[in-house]
């Protein structure tokens, strides 16, 4: 019986204990510590969610910045695009005009010469040796120019650049001469021969410097320098076009290229 009862006053002492262990205490050292720690670890989450935050309003920030950027780039390219499509076309126009114009003037070279011939014939004139030399010549030379030219116009640039050549060889004090030189160099350049163009070109701005293909031989042998990447002897040519023939289309040209070649950097 009193041992039963001392059983029974254990029991009671342990469960005692147990819930003794179970109940935590506000003032507990370990329960403080846990607290601390839980503090600690809320502060750091908070932290991160703000760092999170300004990670991402950066990144949109940049994402931004660099749209931007490609827009921009995009806007230039479309520009430049712009000035070659009317560099083109200006190029495609001149040349027209250039055809056309160098039509007119041989068409009047061929009636003029005939109307002379038939003057002299009626009046009886007997001619000098050297006048015969020079009608024949002057008959020869612009039959053969005008066969050069007419393969130039078919796009047989190689074989307009041998027939000019066999035409100034042939025909040296022809006035159509400079005219010859130059329609090689376009020749070359439509090839892309640009220091085969560079060449004839010179030969008519330094030759025939009062011919009426100078011009346009000034501002072609500066593109010719362009395409090369003889950039600073480019613009030198091309300032050139503007003071010896300013307010004219090959002034207009010339500055269209010196503004193309500051928006490249060169």
């Amino acid at each position: 019986m009193k041992a039963g009862c001392i059983r029974a006053g254990f029991v009671v002492v342990l469960a005692a204990l147990a819930a003794g262990c179970m109940t935590v205490r506000p003032d507990d050292p370990v329960y403080i510590q846990q607290q601390q720690i839980l503090a600690q670890q809320q502060q750091l989450e908070a932290r991160v969610g703000r760092l999170d935050q300004v990670f991402n309003n950066r990144s949109l920030v940049n994402l931004s910045q660099n749209q931007e950027s490609l827009q921009q780039q995009v806007d230039e390219l479309r520009g430049d695009i712009q000035v070659l499509q009317h560099d083109q076309q200006l190029s495609v126009k001149q040349q027209r005009d250039l055809y056309s114009d160098l039509d007119k003037r041989l068409q009047k070279l061929e009636l003029g010469v005939g109307a002379g011939g038939s003057s002299a014939a009626g009046a009886g004139a007997a001619p000098t040796a050297g006048t015969a030399t020079g009608a024949a010549v002057a008959g020869g030379d612009q039959a053969a120019y005008q066969q050069n030219f007419n393969l130039l116009k078919q796009g047989r640039y190689q074989d307009a650049i041998t027939g000019f050549t066999n035409f100034i060889q042939q025909y040296p004090s022809s006035p159509l001469v400079p005219n010859a030189e130059f329609w090689m160099g376009e020749a070359h350049y439509q090839m892309s021969d640009f220091q085969g163009a560079l060449v004839n070109y010179q030969a008519v701005v330094q030759g025939y410097p009062n011919s009426n293909k100078a011009p346009d031989a000034l501002l072609k042998l500066g593109y010719s320098q362009y395409e090369l990447g003889q950039y600073s002897a480019a613009r030198k040519t091309l300032g050139n076009v503007i003071r010896q023939y300013p307010k004219s289309n090959v002034a207009k040209l010339a500055q269209q290229r010196l503004d193309r070649m500051r928006k490249e950097g060169h």
